[in-house]
């Protein structure tokens, strides 16, 4: 794959997570997301042939990724070769700002301290160099800085680990660095943005504005801004299917003059703004913290009719810092019942899964139809793992939804197939039972949704499981399959004293070995059909009237899991032949 080819969005590079509910206020990344960073870096600079060209991939990564320039400008930023003088690469590469970065760049062993103090020197010498004996490139460089008298900032990158060392006139990222750069970039979507609205009237109070916004208006910001603009509410999840949402929508097909009336309105959260004329607003890194429903909803019924009259309440509010943003957010949506830690979790877990996925091409929808947003080229690029697709059907779009995830992890991970089933809400953000699950204990990793996923899609594409299958009872068995299939994995196969949350990386070499885990996923099958099948089990279900009640509340009580346990015995033969192969792969 040549450089032109691969995806240059940030959100690729999102990742991570230590204790989450430890490190969200001093904004340190996840450990999950360092990884995913440092990962994708060494597959991009070591595809290279030669170590030459692996400094070059890893400096047009650092310029697309960190410093946000497009593929054609990171290569026509580029200038290391003979005689650069010690630049590796400048930007802007059109001289449009007052200032210009020049780069030098070090991967691997190729970086020194000395290297820096070089760099340093080079720069004090540049202007001062003959241009005529300078390659074409470079010579026009200098002259552009020299004719438009160009402050210079010199910055040097490198994938090592520097110590904490102040060299003056020179900024170094280092790894460390690059990643803390990119997490506060995803923390904090909005930073830099600027946007402006305007309001009908509007009323000053400290460093607040409280303002009556048109309807048309607030659609027309939500619009122009959705890229950003909801990154901090922790109620995207929702969509139509609270009596709230319906009744913001029946409001505003119905009586939309009312809306004003019936709804309490929205909140940014902004780093500034600046008051203009005609009541108009530029608001700097706006954020809606509050009425993402509201918002959605609004804008869905303008995309159904061009009748969007009313007015609704809007407060517009400087926070002082991250924290004092979060704690905005926080109250702001404790009369629905979020708790701190939901907002933590969402704000940093999920974030950091959405940004593993997104490196290995699969889009993580933490808020429903947020994919459909995407242009049909952005969509394009989400082409899944060539493995990992295995286990999909032919036709999937490639996004993995976080509530489908979130429930055959809980089936498959957790061991709890039958809350999974009947209750998965509980699990989601808002959920009762979601700080059981998604807490301090809970490493980032995108491994522990993915791969319960996969298996759960497989069952669906080649077992005759779920809707589609045709099975009086597999169509209600699918977790129970998920369920089954992780017991097996874990106490037959690989004989893991912890549970995968602790080390789901045991469980790699197994999904990469397709054929082997096709056998595994085969044997499940046996044993789940054997199960469904004993005539106790035909009793249990009697018993609860309905296969949805079954595989509600029955299937995994203790005299369940005899039978499953049983059903396993009866496999040993196969079960010892795949412990063999697996025993391999370690």
């Amino acid at each position: 794959m040549n450089l032109a080819e691969r995806s240059n969005g940030l959100l690729e590079y999102i990742p991570g997570a230590k204790p989450v509910s430890y490190q969200y206020t001093n904004g340190q990344p996840l450990d999950g997301f360092s990884q995913n960073v440092k990962d994708s870096i060494k597959e991009y600079a070591e595809s290279a042939q030669s170590e030459v060209e692996k400094g070059h991939n890893f400096l047009q990564w650092v310029l697309t990724r960190v410093f946000e320039a497009t593929e054609d400008d990171a290569t026509d930023a580029i200038i290391d070769g003979a005689n650069d003088l010690g630049i590796d690469a400048y930007l802007p590469v059109d001289f449009s700002e007052d200032k210009i970065y020049l780069f030098q760049s070090k991967y691997g062993t190729s970086h020194s301290i000395e290297a820096i103090a070089k760099f340093k020197e080079d720069v004090k010498k540049l202007q001062g160099r003959d241009i005529s004996k300078m390659r074409p490139e470079l010579a026009h460089l200098v002259t552009k800085i020299q004719e438009k008298n160009l402050k210079i900032e010199c910055i040097y990158v490198t994938d090592q680990k520097l110590e904490d060392e102040n060299f003056d006139a020179v900024e170094i990222y280092d790894v460390d660095v690059i990643i803390q750069k990119l997490w506060d970039r995803i923390k904090k979507p909005a930073a830099g943005k600027k946007a402006p609205i305007k309001l009908e009237t509007k009323l000053r109070y400290q460093n607040t504005l409280l303002g009556i916004l048109k309807l048309r208006e607030l659609t027309n910001f939500v619009t122009k801004n959705k890229d950003y603009v909801f990154e901090s509410n922790i109620r995207q999840w929702m969509q139509f299917k609270t009596t709230v949402n319906k009744g913001l929508r029946e409001t505003l097909q119905e009586v939309p003059h009312k809306f004003f009336y019936y709804n309490n309105g929205i909140t940014i959260v902004v780093s500034d703004f600046e008051e203009l004329e005609d009541n108009s607003i530029m608001l700097h890194s706006p954020q809606i913290v509050n009425g993402a429903q509201t918002s959605n909803s609004v804008l869905d019924h303008a995309r159904r009719t061009h009748n969007l009259d009313g007015s609704i309440t809007v407060t517009i509010i400087k926070a002082a810092d991250e924290l004092d943003q979060n704690n905005i957010t926080k109250y702001r949506n404790s009369q629905n019942a979020v708790r701190g830690k939901d907002l933590v979790s969402l704000m940093d877990f999920h974030k950091s899964l959405k940004s593993q996925m997104e490196n290995i091409h699969y889009f993580y929808e933490i808020q429903g139809g947020s994919f459909d947003t995407k242009t049909k080229s952005h969509q394009s690029e989400f082409v899944g793992d060539a493995i990992y697709n295995k286990y999909l059907p032919d036709n999937h779009k490639k996004v993995i939804v976080a509530k489908d995830a979130i429930q055959a992890f809980v089936a498959g991970i957790e061991q709890r197939p039958t809350e999974a089933y009947s209750s998965p809400a509980q699990f989601l953000p808002r959920g009762s039972k979601y700080d059981e699950v998604f807490n301090e204990k809970l490493n980032d990793d995108y491994r522990l949704l993915l791969y319960p996923y996969c298996v759960k899609e497989y069952a669906k594409k080649n077992l005759n499981y779920g809707k589609k299958g045709g099975h009086k009872t597999k169509r209600y068995a699918t977790l129970f399959f998920v369920a089954v299939y992780f017991k097996i994995l874990h106490e037959k196969i690989l004989f893991t004293k912890d549970d995968f949350k602790e080390d789901i990386s045991k469980l790699e070499p197994v999904f990469k070995s397709v054929k082997l885990n096709q056998r595994i996923l085969k044997l499940t099958d046996t044993i789940a059909t054997k199960f469904l099948e004993d005539t106790v089990v035909d009793d249990e279900m009697t018993a609860a009237n309905t296969y949805h009640n079954f595989f509600s509340h029955h299937v995994w009580q203790d005299s369940m899991v005899r039978v499953i346990e049983k059903k396993i015995k009866q496999e040993e033969e196969e079960i010892i032949s795949i412990q063999k192969v697996v025993q391999d792969l370690f």
